[in-house]
């Protein structure tokens, strides 16, 4: 059964997607992180989830959460997904202070 950390870094993520917050990234990187998500989104969580679970969390800190679209409720999920997964978000919160 999956966490509910999953599916919070799975909506965060697809939020900040359609919100264009990863539009700088290559096309590379945007079909990886397509399919990451579809992994986590459509398979049981397991062991061999760790690694895109991995990989996910790298994309995410690309993001860029200060385009116009970007919304308070996606940067919230946002920042609760990261803080499941023990990501330092305080550490980018302080940078742009």
């Amino acid at each position: 059964m999956k966490t509910t950390s999953y599916n919070l870094l799975v909506n965060a993520t697809g939020q900040l997607l359609q919100q264009h917050a990863f539009d700088h990234l290559s096309d590379e990187k945007l079909s990886r992180m397509n399919s990451c998500l579809h992994k986590l989104g459509s398979q049981p969580a397991t062991e061999d989830l760790r690694s895109v679970e991995t990989e996910l969390l790298t994309y995410c800190w690309e993001a860029n959460l200060y385009v116009e679209t970007t919304t308070p409720q996606s940067l919230h999920q946002w920042y609760a997904a990261m803080s499941c997964f023990g990501e330092p978000v305080m550490l980018l919160l302080e940078e742009v202070e």
